[in-house]
């Protein structure tokens, strides 16, 4: 079954990172669940989205099927995206996305005034763990990253994942669902086949071990304040005309101005190069995030900017 609009549907049990354009779920007749599949990281949208990676998947949750394994959610009551307030700014007929989830919960924990910026970090990599998993079978480990917290309980490279917070692993999407359950500092359980052995280990989760690049995340785009401008990054040829580095940040403001940009003096076809006298090394999307996460509404900030072969300053006011 296809579900492409969230009205109407269970969140209780479809629970997943509604940022994703596309996920499975491997489901009993009486809404158990099987398996996760799906899940990407900041780069690469399809990454684990492979023939391979499904196929293992469906066939660990038929295992798990046939030997009664079932992860079996707590009886609670449903909750749907409909009943969140935010939902009542959508036409009654209205689609409701995926990403109005992140979105609605957002603004609903923000009135009542439980949201923090950690909330941001969601759904963790396995990476951030240390961990980088086969996309064709995403139990398998493919290298152990050197003092990180797999690391340290003896995991390596070929080993198998079997549990993370005691949830069964056949995918990325199963990893970074527990991995969404484990807590902000503290310790996450695991359990891996070695070879023929069996291990367990409890690794310990160092202070923002969460954070990761969330500039993909189109709930995001939402979230205040706004950076108020719009545009791309420089290719490499007009890097070099302008003796930019590869990575550092070439922000090139497009030829539509917002009201707040305009008013601030930007111009198109700017180059924002800095923020704040501080140079930075991130893509034109990143750093629209980077505002987000670092700014407030109502706050001034200075835009480093190349306006030509001229630097200037351009002083932006940042609404919501």
């Amino acid at each position: 079954m296809r579900i492409g609009n969230l009205r109407g549907v269970d969140m209780t049990l479809f629970d997943f990172d509604y940022d994703l354009p596309w996920y499975a779920f491997f489901l009993t007749a009486d809404g158990a669940v099987l398996g996760r599949f799906g899940g990407r990281d900041a780069d690469t949208p399809g990454k684990y989205q492979t023939l391979g990676g499904l196929r293992q998947s469906l066939v660990d949750a038929l295992v798990r099927f046939r030997a009664n394994k079932l992860e079996k959610p707590p009886a609670r009551k449903p909750i749907r995206a409909e009943d969140y307030p935010a939902a009542a700014r959508l036409a009654d007929n209205a689609c409701i996305h995926c990403h109005h989830v992140h979105e609605f919960r957002r603004e609903a924990l923000q009135r009542d005034k439980r949201w923090s910026l950690d909330d941001v970090w969601m759904y963790p990599q396995p990476e951030n763990l240390g961990l980088t998993l086969d996309a064709e079978r995403g139990s398998r480990v493919v290298s152990v990253q050197p003092k990180s917290a797999a690391a340290s309980v003896g995991m390596k490279a070929n080993d198998v994942l079997l549990l993370v917070q005691g949830m069964p692993i056949s995918s990325v999407a199963d990893v970074q669902f527990a991995l969404h359950q484990a807590p902000k500092k503290g310790a996450v359980s695991v359990a891996w086949r070695s070879g023929a052995d069996t291990k367990t280990g409890t690794a310990m989760l160092a202070e923002n071990w969460r954070k990761t690049d969330v500039s993909w995340r189109w709930s995001l785009k939402s979230m205040s304040p706004n950076p108020s401008i719009i545009g791309d990054d420089l290719g490499p040829d007009e890097r070099k005309k302008l003796n930019l580095e590869p990575r550092q940040l070439a922000y090139r403001q497009m030829n539509f101005l917002t009201p707040t940009a305009r008013h601030a003096g930007l111009l198109a076809n700017d180059v924002i190069v800095g923020i704040d006298d501080q140079p930075l090394a991130m893509t034109a999307r990143q750093f629209e995030t980077y505002i987000r996460l670092h700014y407030q509404v109502g706050q001034e900030v200075t835009l480093n900017v190349l306006r030509g072969k001229e630097r200037v300053k351009v002083k932006l006011k940042l609404p919501e």
